[in-house]
């Protein structure tokens, strides 16, 4: 009978050693929803997925992807002494615009031996920059037309505004990402 118990005891702490390894293995790492998160945020404003794998609260993760897409903008001026906060704030806003034609997919994920990842993704190339020549020359005439001239305060960032802010539109209206 105590040969019986002594059994009944070491199985009984293997199921318990096996139960608890059970319930604390944490799942594999999903790279492919990782960077569908990641760039959803980045480009398209959806922040929930990502906030959700990164355990924040969507504010943080909008937060993070605002922050740095501002200041990327800013560095772009960082130079140029001509233009307001408001040229900035304005050019800003249409470059978001821009940011959410891209369009990608997420494809396959593949694990090395040393555990790192590599997610293929694939993306639809955009015109939008390639043709922002022509339609900043467009703007331009058009603007000089108005009575502007080029040594004018604010020109530059008028006419580069105007012109991303075109191209969105046109590709938006037509239904190109």
């Amino acid at each position: 009978m105590k040969r019986l118990q002594k059994y009944i005891v070491i199985f009984g702490t293997a199921m318990l050693c096996v139960g608890f390894s059970a319930c604390s293995k944490q799942s594999d790492f999903d790279a492919q929803s990782y960077v569908k998160s990641s760039l959803d945020a980045e480009y398209h404003r959806e922040y929930a997925d990502h906030a959700n794998l990164m355990e924040i609260s969507e504010e943080d993760v909008k937060k993070q992807v605002e922050e740095n897409f501002n200041e990327s903008i800013r560095q772009q001026f960082a130079s140029s002494d001509n233009i307001t906060e408001e040229e900035i704030a304005a050019y800003t806003e249409k470059m978001a615009e821009v940011k959410k034609l891209a369009k990608y997919k997420v494809q396959d994920e593949k694990k090395d031996e040393d555990g790192n990842y590599t997610v293929s993704v694939k993306v639809e190339p955009s015109d939008v920059f390639q043709t922002l020549q022509q339609s900043s020359a467009e703007v331009s005439k058009e603007k000089i037309a108005q009575g502007m001239k080029e040594t004018d305060p604010g020109v530059f960032a008028s006419v580069l505004t105007e012109s991303v802010h075109r191209r969105a539109l046109t590709r938006t209206a037509i239904g190109i990402r």
